[in-house]
């Protein structure tokens, strides 16, 4: 009967592990930088929440390099998916005044990823949503951005990349990263959604 319970205990412990695990809760403080990575995982698809009512800096980088993989700013109350390669780390950067509050959940591991060119052109620009609606895109292999109602979010994607949307179980092409876009550059996701649909004849 003893080793039953004991046996229940460990079983217990190790599935509330795993729960933590997948779900955490992340405080920063005003001007500091938290930092998590996840070597058990070849790849790892994280959601992350921003409650803190003020944009917080996210950015993916190779962890013995340094090296910048991708970045962008997660908007106030704003949601987002996004990758961690194995050998990368991401890190959160609280610029603002206010106590950075931040909810990290883990939703799927060893997603597979098509490979990264290492010479790619990248151009680092701001999605504007300035309607009352969230807008949800999709940018293959990097994350899914769901963009809150008079909203924006900083994004560095590669020449080439693609932005999507969902119009019921289809998905379409919202517009393609190329040199038209600037260093800086703020595009109207709003505009350019209500553009697209009405050139495929969606509502």
């Amino acid at each position: 009967m003893r080793k039953t319970v004991i046996f229940s205990i460990v079983v217990f412990l190790m599935v509330v592990s795993v729960l933590w695990a997948q779900k955490s809760n992340i405080e920063i403080a005003s001007g500091t930088s938290v930092a998590l990575d996840y070597p058990n995982y070849t790849v790892c698809e994280l959601q992350l929440k921003n409650n803190t009512g003020a944009q917080l800096d996210i950015e993916v980088q190779n962890k013995k390099t340094g090296e910048f993989v991708r970045g962008f700013g997660l908007g106030p109350l704003g949601k987002v998916e996004v990758m961690v390669e194995k050998g990368n780390k991401i890190i959160f950067t609280n610029n603002s005044t206010k106590m950075g509050k931040l909810a990290v959940k883990m939703l799927n591991t060893d997603v597979k990823l098509k490979p990264r060119s290492i010479n790619e052109e990248r151009v680092s620009f701001t999605l504007l949503n300035p309607s009352n609606k969230a807008i949800p895109l999709i940018i293959p292999n990097v994350m899914k951005p769901n963009l809150s109602p008079n909203s924006s979010s900083g994004v560095d994607l590669k020449i080439g990349q693609e932005l999507l949307f969902r119009s019921g179980l289809k998905k379409y092409v919202l517009l393609t990263v190329d040199d038209t876009i600037k260093e800086g550059q703020e595009l109207d996701v709003y505009a350019l959604l209500q553009a697209r649909k009405k050139e495929l004849g969606l509502k």
